[in-house]
Parts: C-alpha cells; structure tokens; sequence
C-alpha cells in the first residue's frame, strides 16, 4: 500500500471521518523536541538525495529556523494543533483528507498524491511537497513561505490569502491556481508561469500587506508578448521596468 510509508498514521473520530484525530501536549517538550530535530534529519537526507549538495548549508539553516518554536508565522490568526510522530508522507496517498490547521512544520510529502487535499490555515513552513500530485488542493490562508513546490502539479489549487515568500515552484505546473491576496515575495516561478498568474493576479494579502501583483512582479519585471504571425508565441520581453 502506498499509504504504508506515512510513518505518522491518521486515525480519525468516529462522528468526523475528515477530521484527523491528534495528540499534542504543550508540556511535553521532549517529544516536540524529538519530532523537529528527526523531521531536520529526514529534510536533510531529502536534499541530499535530490542533488542540493553544494547548497545544503543554507538548506538545512533556513528550515531549522523555520522548525523553532520562537520564529513565528506572519499569518497571525493561524490555531494550529500538533501532530505526535514524525511527519514523513513520502509516496503516499493522501487524496481528500483534511490536514487543515496543523502544524505541519518541515513535513515531507516527496511524490505523494494530495488530489484535493486540504491543508487551509496550516503552518506548513519549510515542508517539502517535491513531485506531489496536488490538483485542486486547497491552502488557502495558509504559511507556506519557503516550502518546496518544485514538479508539483498544482493546478487549480486554492492559494488565497496565503503567504508563499520565498517557495520554489520551479517546473511546478501552477495553470488555473487561485491567488487573490496570496504573497510570492521572492518566490522562485517559471517566467511563463508567472505570465499565466499575472492574468487574474489581484489583491493585498491581510497577513504581509504586499501586493499580490507587485509581489509577482506583474507590472514591472515582466510582459506578455504576443508575437508577429508565430501563433501566439509567449516570451518574457523586459527584464526591469517595463515601457
């Protein structure tokens, strides 16, 4: 069973099949102590093994900040609850569930299929979501500042009012997503994708009050160019500000 590499198992509450049930107790620090530094390990090992050798300094520095407890979310109104057991999803199946408000801190869901998935108002900083299949998944008012995005197929997603500074989203397919008031402040997009995004792209974010346009740099860094004759062709014509 692909859901079999999950190491933290989701049981859920006889009168609410969608709600997981969870254990925390915000006096047991030895326990959340353990649950970051092994998630560190595991986020560690992931990056070795997709080729991040000569960055993994500033790999393993920014997802440590984002895994203490101190470092706090700019999505203020976020209630998240803590997860027991390591939060490893690898290759998993977790299509249709409700991981909404949890802290789902450096969690590592590589390849796994999140088809409407809802992780809404969740912490999710610094997680590694590479490779999944998230069509349509829903995270909206969520933290996802820094959380790899890269080769997922994200297409329809819910973004809004989320904060993504500093994701990567390289080679991610982001076509038909829903961003108003989402914020990409340095955010790593493909330049065609960002001329797709542009196109419905409006909006202040509640949480970082930056444009979301601006954010994306819609109206300075880049420019849809139709072409002349060639079908349409789409191609970034301005690096800077734009005439």
């Amino acid at each position: 069973s692909s859901s079999s590499s999950s190491s933290s198992l989701r049981n859920y509450d006889d009168d609410d099949e969608r709600t997981p049930s969870t254990s925390y107790d915000d006096d047991d620090s030895r326990r959340r102590r353990t649950k970051r530094t092994t998630s560190i390990l595991l986020s560690l090992a992931t990056a070795f093994s997709m080729g991040f050798g000569a960055q993994i300094g500033d790999f393993f520095s920014a997802r440590a900040e984002f895994l203490d407890d101190s470092v706090k979310s700019e999505v203020t109104d976020l209630r998240v609850k803590q997860l027991d057991g390591v939060d490893f999803y690898s290759k998993s199946e977790h299509s249709n569930e409700d991981f909404s408000n949890l802290d789902l801190r450096g969690t590592i869901w590589v390849e796994a299929e999140l088809r409407n998935t809802n992780f809404s108002k969740s912490d999710m900083r610094g997680a590694v979501m590479t490779r999944s299949i998230m069509p349509n998944a829903d995270v909206h008012g969520s933290d996802v500042s820094n959380v790899l995005f890269d080769y997922v197929l994200l297409r329809g997603a819910n973004f809004e009012d989320a904060v993504a500074v500093g994701a990567n989203f390289i080679r991610s397919d982001m076509g038909e997503m829903k961003i108003k008031n989402a914020d990409f402040t340095e955010a790593v997009i493909d330049r065609y994708q960002v001329l797709g995004l542009c196109e419905t792209a409006e909006g202040v974010n509640p949480y970082t009050g930056v444009d979301t346009r601006m954010s994306l740099g819609c109206d300075s860094f880049v420019k849809k160019y139709e072409g002349s004759g060639q079908g349409g062709k789409i191609e970034v014509k301005c690096i800077g500000k734009c005439e």
